[in-house]
């Protein structure tokens, strides 16, 4: 059963992860030398946020824009979680209220890690249908907007609480038995 309002409700208490999800896309953007025109980090709405940037006929440039979040979000939500998670993992108290925001700061980023149907559809104008690309970065491009489609898909039974969850658990479980 789904509830009414709950993802709006989800969207503002994970709004970092939103915004940095954002943010990846305008610093790919950037490095690509690809004009960005707006940026919008967060708003309550659907989409909760976006950003408007010329198009490129460059597969790789498309494809790495639209995928960079995936990267971005899951770096830094790692970065940001590992240290709060290792001395969970070692059973020592779990009270510091600095723990508690990063482990809700690194855990709303993970959550927006996923790139949106919308970036999947951009993948399919200026890659997929486009005739001037060649059949190689076509081949390499559908599998990823297969796996974008989903994941949105997936969203609807949590599968983006998964990931951060399995990502959360993860990477500190493997830094602790090194």
């Amino acid at each position: 059963m789904i509830i009414p309002g709950l993802g709006i409700l989800i969207s503002i208490v994970t709004f970092p992860g939103i915004a940095v999800h954002e943010f990846a896309h305008q610093i790919f953007c950037r490095f690509l030398r690809i004009p960005v025109f707006r940026v919008v980090y967060f708003r309550v709405g659907n989409p909760c946020g976006y950003v408007e940037h010329e198009a490129s006929k460059d597969p790789l440039k498309v494809f790495l824009t639209s995928t960079g979040p995936f990267l971005v979000n899951t770096l830094f939500g790692i970065l940001i979680l590992t240290p709060v998670a290792i001395p969970i993992l070692k059973f020592r108290e779990y009270t510091d209220p600095l723990n508690l925001l990063l482990a809700w700061l690194g855990f709303s980023i993970l959550m927006h890690a996923f790139p949106s149907t919308g970036d999947a559809k951009n993948m399919i104008d200026q890659i997929l249908k486009n005739p001037e690309v060649g059949i190689l970065p076509k081949i390499l491009s559908a599998p990823a907007v297969g796996l974008i489609y989903a994941g949105a898909f997936g969203s609807i039974f949590w599968l983006d609480l998964v990931y951060a969850a399995a990502v959360a658990m993860l990477i500190p479980n493997l830094l602790v038995s090194i």
